[in-house]
């Protein structure tokens, strides 16, 4: 009896993998932080509604970490932002990254998003640490996600309900703080001036 050639099975089983493996598997580029569109070429994402939630510890204060989770199927690829909509900029930053994921450059911040590090799965026990500004604190931010479960299969705009800041004090307190110290330091730097031309004149009448 002829033994069975399971070779064949094997090269098409790694023919199948490779689209998966090769799409990205490190993680989305800066290049993907506005549009938050993975590059698999001839894959659009799903019009199916997302069979993902966020959950998330609201309401936020200024400074204070912020836990999200990302509830549903288990998933291999993230992209994950705090926005302001419709503004595409990443606010705020993301800390001490999960396994299996990483900090992504956007919006000329190194921390401005979160994405994947390899196509390791990520569950719901994955939890995701948003740092808010301390301040300029928006009045409300929304977390935006692109979430993939393979290379075929990733949905767009996995958004979570906005997310309001509790109370401004804080946040007022630092902004204001900067701009007394901007307008004491403008005005400090006017009397120096205008002492400086007063010695000036009065040496020259001498």
């Amino acid at each position: 009896m002829e033994k069975p050639c399971v070779f064949p099975v094997l090269a098409a089983l790694a023919l199948c993998l490779l689209p998966f493996s090769s799409a990205l598997p490190n993680g989305a580029p800066p290049s993907a932080c506005v549009s938050m569109m993975p590059m698999h070429r001839g894959i659009v994402p799903q019009a199916s509604r997302a069979p993902y939630t966020m959950k998330i510890t609201k309401p936020y204060q200024a400074g204070q970490p912020v836990k999200v989770e990302i509830l549903g199927p288990d998933y291999a690829g993230v992209l994950l932002q705090a926005r302001i909509p419709p503004d595409t900029t990443a606010i705020g930053s993301w800390i001490d990254p999960p396994a299996n994921t990483k900090n992504l450059l956007c919006s000329q911040n190194e921390r401005g998003a979160i994405t994947h590090a390899n196509t390791n799965v990520k569950n719901n026990a994955t939890t995701y640490t948003w740092m808010p500004p301390s301040s300029n604190c928006p009045k409300a931010v929304t977390f935006k996600a692109t979430v993939a479960q393979s290379h075929d299969v990733y949905w767009l705009d996995v958004l979570s309900t906005p997310l309001p800041i509790d109370g401004t004090t804080l946040c007022k307190a630092v902004a204001s703080g900067s701009s007394t110290i901007k307008k004491t330091t403008w005005t400090s730097g006017i009397l120096l001036l205008l002492a400086g031309h007063l010695f000036l004149f009065l040496g020259c009448t001498y």
